[in-house]
């Protein structure tokens, strides 16, 4: 894709026209405007980015810096901050499974939608609010705590967000529990505890059940329950 040098009046505007097209800004519900798509998320800006156009990813906020990967049409991007430099607005941001952060241009990029078609803005407060127990809903779900162990029963609460963002926390019998972190529809990672990182995982959805391996436990937590849907 090939970039003009335009003055800063300009380049804003055709990132507008860019990255928040008419359909979005009409829809009250989840309206993207203007200065919003230079906030963090902490100042209400859009959570996530989908990548429509390849480009790559750069260590800084220039053309010629160096490049850390690339970023193809589909993918989505954890959003940081957007700011102009050289007459282009870059946005800093990182694969939201996790991976290196750095800067591409907002031009590639519009605002995301999640699984529930929703586009997640400002902070998630999912974590917060399982953290005090503020859940949404409680049930049972299939786990095993231990390497090799048969699949048992164990509680769970879901404090659900937006956008495909939701925190669960385990409980096993012995009281051992467990935060599961779910981003744009995905399981991504798991606090830390004695018996684990969180980070080494496997999770795969499959006829509506998020089968996921956290260490050396095991849940088996349906998709409805997670999202409501």
């Amino acid at each position: 894709m090939r970039f003009i040098s335009l003055d800063l009046c300009t380049s804003i505007a055709l990132v507008a026209a860019l990255v928040v097209p008419s359909d979005l800004r009409a829809q009250s519900s989840d309206a993207v405007t203007l200065p919003d798509i230079a906030l963090p998320p902490s100042k209400g800006g859009v959570r996530r980015w989908e990548v429509v156009a390849g480009d790559v990813l750069r260590a800084t906020a220039a053309r010629d810096a160096n490049i850390i990967a690339s970023v193809s049409p589909g993918d989505i991007l954890s959003n940081f901050r957007c700011r102009t430099e050289g007459a282009v607005l870059w946005c800093e941001v990182r694969p939201f499974r996790g991976g290196a952060r750095g800067y591409v241009p907002a031009a590639v990029l519009v605002p995301a939608r999640g699984p529930d078609g929703v586009i997640a803005m400002g902070r998630d407060d999912s974590d917060r609010r399982a953290k005090r127990r503020d859940f949404d809903v409680r049930a049972e779900i299939a786990c095993a705590q231990e390497r090799g162990q048969t699949l048992g029963r164990c509680n769970i609460g879901i404090a659900r967000g937006t956008g495909g963002d939701a925190t669960a926390v385990a409980t096993f019998a012995n009281g051992f529990a467990r935060r599961l972190t779910f981003q744009h529809g995905e399981f991504v990672f798991a606090d830390t505890t004695m018996s684990g990182t969180g980070t080494d995982i496997e999770w795969r959805l499959e006829a509506g059940i998020h089968h996921l391996r956290v260490d050396d436990q095991r849940f088996d937590i349906p998709d409805a329950l997670l999202f409501g849907r």
